[in-house]
């Protein structure tokens, strides 16, 4: 069933009378959440193994935006050994060469971190790397734990970076402030374009599943467990620039933190205005994850005047996933124009409420 609810049980609060933040995380985010629209397609599910360039479908060392999910049962072997699931990057064409084992640049995703911490660790990695140096390292702060079927998803989107790592339905982790917004992060394109140019005649580049470098230590790894299906979507036709966009605001906040943002429709002044309407799926926090709780809500919300600052104030009862749709309208209340696709919006428990 389909519900609908009216202004007055909405969820955001359109003035600022009082400042509601104590005892709150004052969230003060200084970016822009812009709204792009782009085509989605499926480049190919790939099974275990190694594919060396010719056999990597030519979308892929080009990707600037896109998506990988991943679909594994883990089986051990972490705490002591490197456990890689997926990786793209360079490889020595000579498999002879001592250098073979030394991956210059490159994406991967693994589970393990033996020897480089103090101590060893079943945790989930998405690492990338240049000249054998992480530039970025999101782990998922808890232990993968054996015979369950997960799926991993990666989602980069040109208006931010979604982790996520589930159990069904279930969401069991997620990285909530990792890669927000996009503009200095990478993907197969900078991957792809560290490894040209530093390749001489000795590199080239592969993709592996179930198999990888530790970059830590001689040889390729294999994955100890099943990988059913690991698939690549692309993200194409975006554009450069967006219409609509919510200052201060990003794809994914806690609860117990009070935001201040503005609604900004780009295209038109501020004698017109702006009416934002809401599809709202319930999660709760329940044993360590996060979980379906109830029927999709729409929530319809009054007209406001373009470019006004509106506040946010993340309780319990917020957690969940929104979709955000915006409609510009004149001051006779008709549409001028709106979002074809939604902002995407997570609401996670407190819990999941730290930076590293």
């Amino acid at each position: 069933m389909r519900n609908t609810l009216l202004v007055l049980s909405a969820l955001l609060v359109l003035s600022c009378n009082k400042d509601d933040s104590e005892d709150k995380t004052v969230y003060s985010y200084s970016g822009t959440y812009s709204n792009f629209e782009f085509t989605e397609s499926l480049i190919k599910e790939f099974t275990p193994g190694i594919y060396l360039e010719a056999e990597i479908p030519a979308e892929i060392p080009n990707l600037k935006y896109g998506r990988i999910e991943i679909d594994f049962r883990y089986n051990g072997g972490g705490s002591h050994s490197f456990m890689p699931l997926f990786y793209y990057g360079s490889i020595n064409k000579n498999p002879t060469d001592n250098a073979v084992e030394e991956p210059g640049f490159h994406m991967a995703i693994e589970i393990g971190h033996y020897n480089v911490i103090p101590d060893p660790v079943d945790f989930f990695f998405y690492t990338i790397c240049t000249y054998k140096y992480p530039r970025y390292c999101r782990d998922s702060f808890w232990p993968v734990i054996t015979g369950i079927d997960y799926t991993f998803v990666m989602d980069k989107r040109p208006d931010g970076i979604l982790i996520q790592l589930k159990q069904g339905e279930k969401i069991i982790n997620s990285f909530a402030h990792a890669y927000f917004p996009d503009s200095t992060q990478m993907f197969f394109k900078d991957v792809t374009s560290y490894t040209e140019a530093n390749k001489g005649d000795s590199l080239q580049k592969a993709l592996m599943v179930g198999y990888g470098f530790a970059g830590i230590e001689p040889g390729i790894h294999q994955f100890n467990g099943n990988i059913p299906s690991f698939r690549i979507y692309g993200y194409s036709n975006v554009p450069e620039k967006s219409g609509y966009e919510l200052e201060n605001l990003r794809n994914q906040h806690c609860e117990n933190e009070f935001v201040k943002y503005i609604v900004k429709d780009k295209t038109s002044g501020t004698d017109k205005y702006i009416r934002i309407n809401y599809d709202y799926w319930p999660y709760k926090y329940e044993t360590a994850s996060l979980i379906p709780n109830g029927e999709k809500q729409t929530i319809i919300r009054d007209k406001i005047l373009n470019n006004t600052q509106l506040t946010w104030d993340f309780e319990k009862k917020d957690i969940g996933f929104y979709q955000i749709y915006i409609q510009t309208l004149n001051k006779e209340g008709d549409i001028i124009h709106s979002t074809t696709t939604p902002f995407n919006l997570w609401v996670y428990p407190k819990e999941w409420e730290f930076e590293y």
